[in-house]
């Protein structure tokens, strides 16, 4: 999986902007907003915990994606727009994790709240993506790449993005194929990660193109 460190990246791309906790609060509004929705229209048959984590997680996705998409877009179009943009991958970053966090919040909120029991996998699920998130967040300090190296952070930060890319892809496919109501979100969130992967190797091939012909 590509990286979403940005280690071959462009000149003053990466770091922390005065807008992350703007963009951060501005995600947990949008979450909060999408939970409460949910939470009112599934009221009455009892699915809105289910469907406020499923909302959620849907706009979790689109927050991964233009965290992946932004340093790649500064690079290969080099304007000041994706430029000035790609400097808000850390924001982008923490803005993913707090929403996951409030996607995972959803799941098991009816086993907390309610009482009713939580299955194992989903157990299980909220335990290893809680400790991904944990991973995520603590590579995104600016500290964490000093205090292990470069090549352990940047394996921290492939574990989790691709921990993340292979959790929305598999659930996307096994709601395609399986026996569920037809959502063509499914197909779109796809089509955005495949899209996007696609994206950051044109990147890194460019990049590694560009380096040549300086060296050459």
């Amino acid at each position: 999986m590509v990286a979403l460190d940005g280690s071959h990246g462009a000149p003053g791309i990466r770091g922390e902007t005065a807008r992350t906790g703007e963009t951060l609060l501005f995600a947990l509004l949008i979450a909060a907003l999408l939970a409460a929705a949910s939470l009112v229209i599934g009221a009455s048959d009892g699915g809105g915990w289910a469907l406020a984590a499923e909302m959620v997680s849907r706009f979790s996705l689109l927050v991964f994606v233009a965290a992946m998409a932004v340093e790649p877009a500064g690079r290969l179009l080099r304007s000041q727009p994706t430029i000035a943009a790609a400097r808000e991958r850390p924001s982008l970053v923490l803005a993913f994790v707090a929403v996951s966090a409030v996607s995972l919040l959803c799941v098991a909120a009816p086993s907390w709240l309610g009482g009713e029991p939580q299955s194992l996998p989903s157990v299980a699920y909220c335990i290893l993506t809680a400790s991904i998130l944990a991973v995520m967040l603590f590579s995104a300090h600016p500290g964490t790449r000093r205090f292990l190296g470069g090549p352990a952070w940047r394996a921290m930060q492939r574990i989790a993005t691709s921990y993340f890319w292979l959790v929305f892809a598999l659930t996307g496919i096994g709601r395609l194929i399986g026996p569920h109501r037809p959502d063509y979100w499914h197909g779109f969130a796809l089509l955005l990660l495949v899209g996007v992967l696609l994206f950051r190797f044109a990147d890194t091939f460019v990049t590694h193109w560009r380096v040549a012909e300086k060296v050459g």
